[in-house]
């Protein structure tokens, strides 16, 4: 049936949202949901070479890390813009995400490789598992806010 006063046509049996700002929001969160899936998997990479560089791995598995690692700064570096987006779209739709989470910086994979030891090891191993913490409440928070906004 259509609304003369509004051009907005309804179809019986569907609920069609037609503000564009929760749509946009939709996307954003979506864009969001795939950089932090993303960089969860990099993460996950990143940790398991870790252990094993630990636990002796050598300078093969310290340098197949180190690579891990540089992937998941630039995925958290485009699930860090992602979020920003997604954050200012809801704004726009009344919601809030809540949520901040930070990037690594590059500097413990460079102290990593010139200091390769037990100890620089076990400093970035720590600031891996805070990065997959951190990206796993950004996602769980992410999917809060699709689901508020009907996803």
């Amino acid at each position: 049936m259509a609304h003369d006063d509004e051009g907005i046509y309804e179809v019986p049996g569907e609920d069609f949202d037609t503000d564009p700002e929760v749509e946009e929001a939709r996307r954003a969160g979506e864009r969001a949901l795939a950089c932090l899936n993303k960089a969860s998997e990099k993460l996950r990479a990143a940790s398991g070479l870790g252990l094993l560089d630990i636990f002796g791995g050598g300078l093969i598995t310290g340098v197949a890390k180190q690579y891990q690692v540089s992937e998941a700064n630039d995925a958290l570096a485009a699930a860090d813009d992602a979020l920003r987006d997604f954050q200012r779209e809801l704004g726009d739709v009344d919601e809030s995400l809540g949520i901040d989470p930070k990037v690594m910086t590059g500097f413990w994979s460079f102290a990593d490789l010139v200091f390769d030891g037990p100890i620089s090891d076990v400093v970035v191993q720590k600031r891996i598992e805070d990065a997959r913490s951190r990206v796993e409440k950004a996602t769980k928070a992410v999917k809060r806010c699709l689901a508020l906004l009907g996803h």
